[in-house]
């Protein structure tokens, strides 16, 4: 990567980011979109800019290796709540929502139940122990309470708990909807 700093030094994720959007820019001013919509790279615009898309791919494949041996090294160094929130802290606005209340949910997950609520109400060593088997389960098929199979396509996390969305075939057609990790599921 030509801006990159030296491999001596390690790079820092927010260089990393940067050098990213600056390739997806480059690229982005690359296309071309035809009067029926259809968007392709041209090589005309390419060739004017001196943007060279093959170079390009190598160095965002170069990008994106760094960028987990940082994610790696810090959470070894640091932790990975730590890492989290330097990577967002250091991510572009493109890459994340810096908006304070659009993480307000994980404020909710805390450790100690709330009297009164202690059934609903999952603690987050819990709830991450959940999400790591549910993400086992990604793409298999498993069995509903009614009997019917459906295949795992993801595991999603919300203050409530863990949920999977599968998708069942009904007649010709694939039928998409969300079901709660460990109560909609036959025990095996």
């Amino acid at each position: 990567m030509s801006r990159v700093p030296g491999k001596d030094k390690k790079p820092d994720i927010s260089d990393i980011n940067r050098e990213s959007l600056k390739a997806d820019e480059e690229y982005d001013a690359c296309l071309t979109t035809t009067i029926y919509g259809e968007t392709y790279l041209d090589p005309e615009k390419c060739k004017a800019r001196g943007f060279d898309p093959i170079k390009a791919f190598e160095e965002e494949e170069e990008r994106i290796d760094l960028a987990l041996e940082w994610i790696e090294r810090t959470t070894k160094e640091k932790g990975f709540r730590a890492q989290f929130e330097e990577w967002l802290d250091k991510a572009p606005q493109e890459f994340v929502n810096k908006d304070p209340k659009s993480l307000a949910y994980f404020d909710d997950l805390d450790d100690s139940p709330k009297k009164g609520n202690k059934s609903e109400k999952l603690s987050k060593r819990k709830i991450r122990s959940l999400m790591s088997k549910a993400s086992h389960l990604v793409d298999c098929k498993i069995k509903l309470d009614d009997g019917v199979f459906v295949k795992v396509i993801s595991a999603k996390i919300n203050k409530n708990g863990v949920f999977l969305e599968v998708e069942e075939k009904v007649g010709d057609e694939l039928e998409y909807y969300e079901i709660m990790y460990q109560e909609d599921m036959v025990r095996l």
